[in-house]
């Protein structure tokens, strides 16, 4: 379906609202043949948001209210080395966001909050408590792929297959799937809502892909969809069936003066950028 929001065209599409200048958008038309891979890029002028119609939810309308949730116990950064990991959904820190502890997830609700974005992910800790710690506090989840298998593994980063991170992302996200990201029934977990393929690959794949010249974008595009492309093979592995998540990729406010499109503007370029290649 499609319908005009502030002088663009949008159109509905498994579960995605997407965006382009007027005229409307046809559904037949080539612009809208990657609809399927369920990614969040909207192309607006002027800029309008980009929705979820499953993180409206069932009650038929929702905004979302998020907060990015990273507790980490220091002071300052004298003694960050000696964390063992950032994965804030890790049993380890259930006394933060567990009722054993400070149930920081309730506080979070009752701040009025009604989803919690996470940061680290480490796919060996299984994160069934948090995720259904949070969906009886009424809270959706947006997690994301850490930072590691693109660039902090050692050998073998995305870096190293020339940004082909197909080989390094589906054996992590399958162990993602099989450790809460799935119910018994192979459901993804009723809390949540969407999978971050990589936060900030504009700064990261390569580093300074925004102004690294015209490989730079290239390169940036070709990791963000081989890891995509690897996330549904192992969904399609692990058979997993009924309401399906989201995938998206998080850019900064970079200028992106190395895109082809809107190399003035922030954002809009790197997202563009990769909404043409996908």
């Amino acid at each position: 379906s499609s319908s005009s929001i502030n002088g663009t065209a949008c159109c509905f599409c498994r579960g995605i609202l997407r965006c382009e200048a007027m005229p409307r958008c046809n559904t037949e038309q080539r612009a809208w043949q990657p609809c399927g891979l369920r990614r969040a890029a909207c192309m607006a002028a002027p800029i309008v948001a980009t929705l979820s119609t499953r993180a409206l939810g069932s009650s038929g309308g929702m905004l979302i209210k998020g907060v990015s949730y990273g507790p980490v116990p220091l002071k300052n950064t004298d003694r960050a080395a000696q964390l063992p990991q950032d994965d804030w959904m890790a049993d380890d820190a259930v006394e933060m966001w567990g009722p054993a502890g400070r149930f920081d997830l309730r506080i979070i609700r009752k701040l009025g909050a009604n989803m919690v974005r996470m940061y680290g992910n480490n796919p060996e800790n299984d994160h069934t408590n948090f995720l259904d710690t949070a969906h009886r506090e009424g809270l959706r989840v947006a997690v994301g792929m850490s930072d590691y298998p693109y660039f902090q593994m050692f050998p073998g980063n995305c870096q190293t297959t020339d940004f082909d991170c197909s080989s390094q992302i589906k054996p992590l996200y399958e162990q993602n799937l099989r450790k809460g990201f799935l119910t018994p029934n192979r459901t993804y977990h009723p809390a949540l809502e969407y999978m971050n393929i990589l936060n900030e690959p504009d700064l990261k794949m390569p580093s300074g892909a925004v102004n690294a010249g015209p490989d730079g974008p290239k390169k940036m595009c070709k990791a963000v969809i081989s890891a995509l492309d690897a996330m549904l093979e192992a969904e399609k592995e692990l058979m997993v069936t009924g309401p399906l998540i989201n995938f998206t990729a998080t850019f900064s406010y970079a200028i992106c003066s190395s895109c082809e499109y809107f190399p003035s503007h922030p954002a809009l370029g790197q997202i563009l950028q990769l909404d043409d290649a996908v």
